[in-house]
């Protein structure tokens, strides 16, 4: 058994598709489907069925993915340590981060791992959670920060942290900054919400229904800094993620109201290809957002009661 036909069986079972397989390992289809079958007459079982529609695996296929992500997942390793007996620090990574954390939990975290690591190369992806979880499962990506995804397939998961959602609103609406609220009582809303098909938009709705939301006005747009600046300069508004609005915890330019009566909230974890094959500095630079990102999670948990009092994270000042 080739360690190429492994891979080969390993894109071919998560894309369930030889043509799709193909563009993501730049091999040709036939070349795979060569590979496939070879690796199928030397070890005697048929590893998938295929059909019009394109390929599913087999019970041994099935088997031996499971095989095949730890032989892959070992080798990687395997390559990790040698490159740290080398004493080297030097690649690439390419991050996935959807705008909720790019707006203000990136700079922090860029900033202490490129002092860390100054010769890696990194790139950072912004898009929403569907094109990040595609591009980590065909392994474009080193990882990605996303809410939960029911097709875990060709992908490892791992929880980052519970942030809170918020009501945020104008500089000018009467009510303080930083008072919870309850959307059953806020009165008639201009909402500014996802387009059908995000992922956060199936379960805005059922909130809104829940708690009997008055929705006056309603706004699509799946553009967040255009969505920001709207609510600024308008009585339009939008339920959006703490994290994302923690620049405007003075209140100035935007007032924010975690949601209460109930509570909302939205989990993140950390999602990297299923083979495992995730290098140090990749790592690294994960660990670095990741504690970003829960730094200000752990902030929110207590900003109520501190705005009460008068303070907030930080030394800011209400």
């Amino acid at each position: 058994m080739k360690f190429q036909q492994i891979l080969t069986f390993v894109a071919v079972y998560q894309e369930r598709s030889f043509t799709a397989a193909a563009e993501r390992i730049h091999a040709t289809q036939s070349g795979l489907s060569m590979q496939v079958k070879e690796l199928e007459e030397r070890i005697g079982v048929r590893l998938f069925d295929r059909s019009p529609k394109g390929v599913e695996p087999t019970a041994a296929g099935q088997r031996l993915y499971a095989h095949a992500l730890k032989v892959l997942h070992d080798v990687e390793s395997l390559r990790e340590e040698m490159r740290a007996i080398r004493g080297e620090v030097t690649g690439s990574v390419s991050a996935g981060l959807m705008p909720t954390f790019t707006r203000a939990a990136l700079a922090p975290a860029v900033t202490r791992f490129a002092a860390a690591s100054p010769h890696v190369e990194l790139r950072i992806v912004e898009a929403y959670s569907a094109v990040l979880t595609e591009m980590v499962r065909r392994e474009q990506l080193d990882f990605a920060i996303v809410p939960p995804t029911a097709d875990a397939d060709g992908l490892r998961s791992q929880h980052v942290a519970r942030d809170r959602e918020l009501l945020v609103t104008g500089p000018n609406t009467a009510r303080p900054h930083l008072e919870p609220v309850s959307l059953a009582d806020a009165g008639p809303l201009k909402l500014i919400v996802p387009g059908i098909g995000n992922a956060r938009r199936d379960k805005l709705d059922r909130y809104l229904a829940s708690v009997g939301a008055r929705v006056e006005s309603m706004i699509e747009m799946d553009a967040m800094m255009a969505t920001l600046s709207l609510i600024e300069h308008s009585d339009w508004c939008a339920i959006l993620p703490a994290t994302l609005c923690h620049p405007d915890l003075d209140g100035r330019r935007r007032k924010l109201h975690p949601l209460e009566h109930p509570e909302l909230s939205v989990d993140y974890t950390l999602i990297t290809p299923a083979t495992g094959i995730v290098s140090s500095p990749a790592e690294d630079f994960a660990d670095s957002v990741v504690k970003q990102i829960r730094a200000i999670c752990e902030d929110w948990v207590e900003v109520p009661d501190t705005a009460a009092a008068g303070t907030l994270p930080g030394n800011q000042q209400v």
